[in-house]
C-alpha cells in the first residue's frame, strides 16, 4: 500500500496550491538572480518565431511562382494546338524546336 506523505512539508503543498501567475512572478524573481534577463528571452523567442513566418513566406511566394510559370506554360501549350490534344509534344512545346 502507498504511504501518505504528511501534509506538514509546507514547500512541497504551496508548490502545489499557488497560482500560474505567482509561479511565473517567482520563475521571474529567480531568473533576475541568476542573472538571466528574461526580456531578453522573450525578445529572442519572439524573433525566432518572427524569423519563421518569414521563411514561410518567402517559401510559399516561390511555391506559387513556380506553379503560375507552370499554369502559363501548360496555357500556351494549348494555345499551339489546332485541335485539343492532337499535337501535345511537351519538349517542343518548353523548349522550343
Amino acid at each position: 500500500m502507498a504511504i501518505r506523505r504528511s501534509t506538514s512539508d509546507g514547500r512541497a503543498a504551496s508548490l502545489e496550491t499557488i497560482s500560474r501567475t505567482r509561479r511565473a512572478q517567482l520563475v521571474a524573481e529567480f531568473e533576475s538572480e541568476l542573472g538571466i534577463d528574461y526580456r531578453a528571452r522573450a525578445r529572442a523567442a519572439y524573433e525566432e518565431k518572427r524569423w519563421q513566418v518569414i521563411k514561410t513566406i518567402i517559401v510559399w511566394t516561390i511555391a506559387l511562382m513556380f506553379f503560375t510559370i507552370a499554369c502559363y506554360k501548360l496555357w500556351l501549350m494549348g494555345l499551339m494546338v489546332d485541335e485539343p490534344f492532337s499535337d501535345l509534344d511537351p519538349m517542343k512545346s518548353l523548349f522550343g524546336e
